[in-house]
């Protein structure tokens, strides 16, 4: 799936923005140019004239079109040598009166030759990374600052050491990230409030959104929100649960503390299944211990998670409380 079909059409309206300023600009210089050197616009005239010229031989071939065509591309490049050396003298550039691009490589069409154009995906990346981040909320979560300090390090070296073991998750969820595939498996996060899930789910998703995949990030409650007002608006439209069912990466945060109601139950749980059915991967972070999700939402649900799901116990104490200590 990629991107969302939002973020295509944002980037190609990006694009489309860049071409006509370019263009725009290139016509002001050049009704100036006119203005100041009315020998360019006889030129730029006698340029088109040629060109015109030209279709018209290439149409009707015959013997001597090679010659013909010699002869005319001479004439168009003495004219346009004396136009450069008008501009030249003005101070300007030779290509002064084209427009300049901010891609010089497809001219801001996004693609070149039938191929995807870089800057493209340069632009998808960019404007993927803006949606994370306001369904987020937070643009400032990453692998780079996510600090192992707030976590005890007790010297243990059975698996008790919070520093160790937590370290141990950090470096699993970058080579996660890093190697991701839509083949990926899927992660729960399960531990207290403040221990860093939040932080490395999102540090994830930016990471997996910068390899060209489409992530959807965003909190259980709005996650059902947005499924109920889909639902029982009326307007058959399932867009938003094909949204999130098909994406390459959903990560749902704080799973349990939207509001609880058999549409919550069942939508979470229907998405949880279709996901694992079409072997899409999911995160889900969550403060419910395995008896509480089945307590919550079903044994079935549960017994999904907890045993298809790569499970990272986190420890420690409340991060936020340490910080502002």
């Amino acid at each position: 799936m990629a991107y969302s079909s939002e973020v295509y059409a944002t980037a190609k309206r990006v694009l489309e923005e860049r071409r006509t300023s370019a263009e725009r600009l290139a016509s002001l210089k050049k009704a100036d140019i006119y203005a100041r050197f009315p020998e360019i616009r006889k030129m730029d005239a006698e340029l088109s004239k040629n060109m015109a010229a030209l279709s018209v031989l290439i149409l009707r071939g015959g013997k001597d079109l090679s010659s013909a065509l010699d002869e005319m591309e001479e004439k168009n490049a003495e004219i346009k040598k004396q136009k450069s050396a008008i501009l030249a003298a003005g101070g300007l550039s030779a290509d002064y009166l084209e427009p300049q691009y901010t891609c010089a490589k497809c001219s801001d069409l996004g693609r070149k030759n039938g191929i995807l154009c870089s800057c493209y995906k340069e632009v998808c990346r960019t404007e993927a990374q803006k949606e994370l981040a306001k369904s987020s909320g937070s643009a400032v979560c990453s692998f780079d600052n996510f600090s192992l300090e707030y976590y005890v390090d007790n010297g243990a070296c059975d698996g008790t050491n919070p520093r160790r073991k937590m370290n141990n998750y950090y470096n699993f969820c970058i080579n996660y990230a890093n190697s991701f595939s839509p083949d990926s498996s899927s992660i729960v996060m399960i531990g207290k409030t403040g221990l860093g899930k939040t932080h490395l789910s999102l540090s994830i998703a930016k990471t997996v959104t910068d390899g060209g995949f489409g992530v959807v990030y965003l909190p259980a409650q709005k996650l059902v929100s947005g499924l109920e007002r889909e639902h029982f608006s009326g307007s058959g439209s399932d867009a938003l649960l094909q949204k999130y069912t098909k994406c390459d990466l959903l990560i749902i945060d704080d799973l349990g503390a939207e509001f609880q109601s058999s549409f919550a139950n069942s939508a979470i749980g229907n998405l949880i299944n279709e996901r694992l059915y079409e072997n899409r991967p999911t995160i889900i972070s969550t403060n419910l211990s395995g008896k509480e999700l089945a307590e919550r939402y079903s044994e079935r649900t549960a017994s999904r998670i907890l045993g298809e799901y790569k499970k990272l116990y986190f420890v420690g104490e409340d991060i936020r409380f340490l910080k502002n200590r």
